[in-house]
């Protein structure tokens, strides 16, 4: 048996699975990225909705979204980028456009960030919840679930402050997302951050990270300081069944000489020979 089929093999037998999204892939066709997240050997495909990728509902014809949902490939996720302080009637016809793509596609699950700034927090919390609310109130419409998510220089940016915000809305049409690096890059642990966050969330999604003169600078998974050993450990010792998907970030995508398919390859063979 090839070292890739035993892989696979491995991937298989394991509570969890393996995934990339499109949003790592924004100058790829549909069809042409999920073919080569299958050929890699990916479990699963999250599909980026947001305004310029191939995958946006306005350029998603019915034709388009058969194929999707006949390709082998299942689709875990879809992404947006959504904030809780902008605009609302645009970001809620959004929800609604994109719980069409969910149910056509068959993966009602959509994941975004928040919003905000760190300092502004206290300002802003409650209206943020207030429209949270709404979110979820319109995704308990369409059939879908929103999953958010923690992120470094955004106003919710720690778990904490995650859980406050689901807290407020108490609705099964919201879940979180996992996302250490965020977490990481402010030096909170990866043990007590897990252990808090995890339990509220559909899935997780990695990626590593540095700082550069005090700003985040995103990297593949392996290309940084998590400790991946403690990671899959801790998971393992959590029972935790579910999607890991991979985040190419958008620095990364617009640096020079980025080759897409380059980086899925290397996230894969960092991280599949982890899965047990």
């Amino acid at each position: 048996m090839t070292r890739r089929a035993l892989l696979l093999a491995a991937a298989s037998r394991s509570a969890l699975k393996l995934a990339i999204g499109n949003y790592g892939m924004p100058n790829l066709a549909v069809d042409e990225a999920l073919a080569a997240i299958r050929r890699i050997g990916y479990d699963g495909a999250e599909l980026c909705l947001m305004a310029g990728w191939p995958s946006e509902p306005a350029k998603l014809d019915a034709a388009a979204r058969r194929r999707i949902r006949q390709q082998r490939l299942p689709i875990c996720s879809l992404i947006e980028n959504f904030s809780l302080l902008g605009e609302q009637a645009g970001i809620l016809e959004r929800i609604r456009r994109a719980s069409g793509v969910a149910h056509d596609v068959r993966a009602p699950l959509l994941q975004t960030v928040l919003g905000g700034k760190p300092a502004e927090w206290e300002q802003v919390k409650q209206r943020m919840a207030e429209n949270l609310r709404i979110w979820a109130r319109v995704a308990t419409e369409h059939e879908l679930r929103i999953a958010v998510k923690s992120h470094i220089g955004s106003a919710s940016d720690t778990p904490e402050k995650l859980i406050w915000l689901l807290d407020q809305v108490r609705s099964s049409s919201l879940t979180a997302v996992y996302d250490y690096s965020h977490f990481e890059l402010q030096k909170l642990d990866l043990t007590q951050t897990l252990g808090t966050l995890l339990p509220r969330s559909a899935f997780i999604t990695v990626k590593d990270g540095h700082l550069v003169d005090g700003q985040p600078r995103f990297l593949l998974p392996g290309e940084g300081t998590t400790d991946y050993d403690l990671y899959f450990r801790l998971l393992k010792e959590r029972g935790y069944r579910g999607w890991m998907l991979v985040e190419v970030s958008r620095q990364l995508q617009t640096a020079p000489g980025f080759d897409a398919l380059a980086a899925a390859r290397r996230s894969y063979a960092f991280l599949a020979p982890r899965i047990r």
